[in-house]
């Protein structure tokens, strides 16, 4: 509430400072790179720049003059860009919500598309070898994948810390910046099956870009700061930290050198890139800014920029308007640096000191996966992809089987049984209803299906959302009268499915914040469902009137991004809250959820997730952490932990559970499919 109040009193000052030109050096000129629109990513390779941006991916020739790129080249349609990694022939691209687009660079005035890959998460930040990349994916940690055949990425595996932003990798070291927790965070991943963070290092401020040159990590922090006087933090914590990784198993921090304090929470953007002595580093609306990072212990302002105003094309309330763009990321080249401005364009500095990076040659001997010992008390199904979650019709199993389809299981008393694959670009989400099966599919598209007597499909009906946004989980109320549809970012839309061949949108928005996952209960009540929104707090939304509304927003408790919600029998809904400790809560008065103790925690198995109830019991699966953990609710306000029905599936990402005759399906991401047995 503190920092609610903070920036409501500063609502009307959103401009960033003028940085003082004795600390931060003179302010810089920069001119517009013609052709170029809003980005957040730009790379150069060779004589070419590369930008991507949130619907297109372009080309500039730079060998006539760096200074004065010339566009001849786009691709369309790589959506939601966040950062760009190039590799000889190839440019990786996260795209967040998207995941991953691969672009085929032999010809750079001929870019094609390869693939969009379905990534564990949000994809944020990439590294790139020639057959292994690296993805950082914010609380999931970093994900390792084979791009050795780059149209069919296979996943090798995934090292967890608390909130990865960035990553870079040389001599078998990943080294991230690890958001929220503000760490310089070190993993070994010289076994590209078994990485292991070796070593952290803490910085002042939020955790994103990372860069190396010679023995030194340069950090660069964002936000609020981690040290000093509480009410003097907010903002303060923007700036580039020097660690010493000679030894990696212990960074040494040798300087911090702090940017202008700038207290808007928008666009979480920061990169850093060294040529010689000189830092390049961007801090979000804050600016560009320059460094001489020669001694690391006292480092100086060479020079800053600040971008013009945003070009907003979409509403933006007066107080919450910026007068500065976002420096989203930048680029050095020949005696220039290219800074993306996330709305306005490609901006070019010229300064003598920027440099191409080079580009070293990297290939890795992918370890073959060694056989896994599987808990006795399940049975493993390994389809060789992310399976993301399943659902229940009579004795079928239908799997969201991502870029494997969508798959049909028999169940039987030895277990489960394929019978059918339905091929797809990529199926994130199922969910059943009476004899219809929902289906969120092929990026876009809202599939709807009539479910025969053998199980067998029929296609009755295909939608999309307004503005192509992407479609990854979908919830039936009201007797499917109506369809909650998550995007996988802030945004979610309520359909009106009375006709499911012509479905139509009759609520959008959010409650500001990001939807981590499936923050939706499975059943509503009488029409009402709540949504735990990040940093938001629970809303309430009601489908009784003539139109979907939101009843509230921002209700107590505060719980995690990645807990869901579900329906308990006597009309409360339950939600986990840090500490072993449920909220029971009751439509009625949203906002005086009781909280009650859970008994027999087992260490290492934290009550949290997406909760599955089931008559007595709830299952709560822990995508991030790979953990099932059910609890007994026969009397509600005394649940205990049944342990002989918690699983460790810490080798992939567990989703919604579904079951089965009271046996457990569980969705474990690339660590298969498992059932009780």
């Amino acid at each position: 509430m503190k920092w609610i109040a903070l920036m409501a009193a500063l609502s009307t000052s959103l401009a960033a400072a003028s940085p003082d030109p004795a600390t931060y050096g003179p302010a810089l000129v920069s001119e517009m790179v013609e052709g170029s629109s809003g980005c957040s990513a730009v790379e150069v390779a060779g004589d070419y720049l590369y930008a991507a941006g949130a619907d297109y991916f372009a080309v500039f020739d730079i060998t006539a003059d760096p200074a004065k790129p010339k566009r001849i080249a786009e691709l369309k349609g790589i959506k939601g860009s966040r950062q760009m990694a190039i590799y000889k022939d190839k440019a990786y691209i996260t795209a967040r919500n998207y995941g991953l687009w691969i672009v085929d660079i032999a010809d750079p005035r001929e870019p094609k598309l390869i693939r969009q890959f379905d990534t564990i998460e949000l994809a944020t930040g990439i590294a790139a070898a020639e057959n292994v990349i690296f993805i950082a994916h914010r609380v999931y940690g970093v994900q390792l994948l084979d791009v050795t055949d780059p149209r069919f990425p296979r996943h090798i595996s995934q090292v967890r810390t608390a909130e990865a932003q960035s990553v870079v990798y040389r001599d078998g070291m990943l080294y991230i910046g690890d958001w929220g927790v503000g760490k310089l965070t070190i993993a070994d991943v010289r076994d590209l099956r078994h990485p292991k963070v070796v070593a952290q290092g803490t910085l002042d401020g939020f955790g994103d870009g990372v860069f190396l040159k010679d023995n030194l990590c340069f950090c660069s922090t964002g936000h609020d700061a981690k040290s000093g006087p509480t009410d003097a933090r907010p903002g303060n914590g923007r700036g580039v930290e020097i660690f010493d990784i000679s030894d990696p198993a212990k960074p040494k921090k040798l300087g911090v050198f702090k940017f202008p304090q700038f207290l808007p929470r928008d666009n979480d953007y920061w990169t850093s890139r060294v040529c010689g002595s000189t830092l390049f580093c961007v801090d979000s609306h804050n600016g560009f800014y320059m460094v001489d990072v020669s001694d690391p212990a006292s480092m100086k302002g060479l020079g800053h920029l600040q971008l013009p105003p945003p070009v907003y094309k979409w509403k933006v309330p007066d107080d919450r308007k910026l007068s500065n763009d976002c420096c989203a990321s930048l680029a050095t080249g020949d005696g220039v640096v290219y800074i993306a401005g996330l709305t306005t364009g490609i901006h070019v500095v010229r300064a003598p000191a920027a440099c191409r990076q080079p580009q070293p040659e990297l290939r890795f001997e992918i370890p073959a996966a060694a056989p896994e010992a599987v808990d006795p008390r399940l049975q493993r199904y390994d389809l060789h992809c992310q399976v993301r979650r399943v659902a229940v019709k009579d004795d079928f199993v239908y799997v969201a089987a991502s870029h494997a389809g969508l798959k049909l299981f028999g169940i039987g008393a030895d277990g489960l049984k394929e019978l059918r694959t339905w091929e797809r670009e990529c199926v994130y989400d199922v969910s059943v209803h009476g004899d219809t099966l929902f289906v969120a599919e092929n990026n876009l598209d809202l599939a709807v299906y009539r479910i025969a007597a053998d199980g067998d499909l029929t296609e009755i009906g295909r939608g999309q959302l307004d503005g192509n946004q992407s479609v990854q989980i979908v919830h039936p109320f009201m007797d499917a009268r109506y369809l909650a549809v998550s995007c996988g970012t802030g945004r979610f839309s309520i359909l009106d499915a009375t006709d499911l061949t012509r479905m139509k949108p009759v609520y959008g928005g959010g409650a500001g914040g990001i939807l981590y996952g499936d923050m939706f209960p499975v059943r509503d009540l009488d029409g009402v469902f709540p949504v735990n929104w990040h940093s938001r707090g629970i809303a309430w939304y009601d489908l009784n009137g003539p139109a979907p509304v939101a009843t509230s927003t921002g209700n107590p408790p505060q719980g995690n991004q990645l807990d869901g919600i579900d329906l308990l029998a006597n009309g409360l809904f339950v939600f986990p809250v840090r500490g072993a400790r449920l909220a029971l809560i009751d439509p009625k008065s949203p906002g005086e959820p009781k909280i009650v103790e859970v008994r027999g925690a087992v260490a290492g198995m934290p009550v949290c997730g997406i909760p599955t109830v089931c008559r007595d019991l709830v299952s709560f699966a822990s995508r991030r952490d790979g953990k099932v953990v059910t609890l007994d609710l026969s009397a509600p306000e005394n649940p205990f932990v049944v342990r002989d029905r918690c699983y460790d599936l810490s080798q992939g990402n567990c989703d919604r559970i579904a079951f089965h005759n009271g046996k457990m399906i569980i969705p474990a991401g690339h660590y298969g499919l498992f059932m009780e047995k």
